[in-house]
């Protein structure tokens, strides 16, 4: 019996206009009257994960920053997984050779030491504008809190970058192509599959209680904890071999949720019945 729905947000429940369609609208109202719960899971902060929330009129879990943060249903915070300051510094002393827009993410904001016309455009496509601070490294220094660094440009940069950190801070650290243009860079042991079964364990759950839905790299640690993983079809190859499913959209993740629940008690009523 499935009683927890995680969702990624980009490409997975929100379109290319950062909204949820009317089916998705639906279905997700036919989660809440069945009594199931729903967690989202993104690599987004968790203020624009709660705005989303209220957009749709759904109260949720959260797994923000790529596992970095969880809140309950409430808003109430759980667990927060940070950078070491030194490592941070480390981490931002070799990101600075590589022509790629740099964001440094504490938990309720995107830091950047200046607008280019290149950020403006990956500004667009988040809840909230980018904080200016010139002076990010010396901050870095003097223990200023980060969880998860984004870069973005073109895919070999960001391929590049991801080979120069596994040789040099490898064993310290997650990496993670989370878009077409997206490298994240997180504290070893931080993803969203590691902090989504902190959360189960909070609940009372089993790992076969619950469904995951995601589209990229980042959600596949998701995938590897439950037997009802669903990756979006226009996913990279590598993203799909590693879910148990495919589907257009989360309405038809939902839709085998519920055949999923009702073959399960279904065959309950059959033992029961004996």
């Amino acid at each position: 019996m499935i009683k927890l729905i995680v969702s990624d947000l980009d490409g997975t429940l929100l379109d290319h206009s950062k909204k949820v369609s009317d089916r998705e609208l639906a279905a997700l109202a036919k989660v809440k009257e069945a009594g199931i719960a729903l967690c989202l899971a993104s690599g987004r902060m968790n203020v624009e994960m709660q705005q989303v929330l209220e957009e749709i009129g759904h109260r949720a879990y959260s797994v923000s920053q790529n596992g970095a943060f969880i809140h309950l249903e409430d808003g109430s915070y759980l667990q927060s997984k940070l950078f070491e300051p030194q490592l941070a510094h480390n981490v931002y002393q070799l990101l600075r050779d590589f022509d790629l827009v740099k964001l440094i993410c504490s938990g309720e904001a995107n830091y950047i030491t200046h607008l280019t016309p290149a950020s403006d455009a990956i500004q667009a496509r988040t809840f909230r504008p980018f904080l200016i601070k010139e002076d990010l490294e010396h901050s870095l220094q003097n223990e200023f809190a980060v969880c998860k660094f984004s870069m973005f440009g073109e895919i070999d940069i960001l391929l590049n970058l991801k080979a120069r950190m596994e040789e040099e801070l490898g064993e310290h650290l997650e990496m993670f192509i989370s878009d077409k243009d997206c490298l994240d860079i997180m504290p070893l042991h931080v993803s969203k599959g590691s902090s989504l079964l902190q959360l189960i364990e909070k609940l009372g759950l089993k790992t076969e209680e619950i469904a995951c839905v995601g589209d990229s790299f980042n959600d596949v640690s998701m995938f590897g904890i439950t037997p009802h993983s669903f990756a979006m079809s226009g996913a990279h190859p590598d993203v799909k071999k590693q879910a148990a499913y495919q589907v257009d959209s989360v309405a038809d993740a939902i839709v085998h949720v519920f055949n999923h629940n009702e073959a399960y008690l279904t065959k309950q009523k059959g033992i029961a019945g004996r």
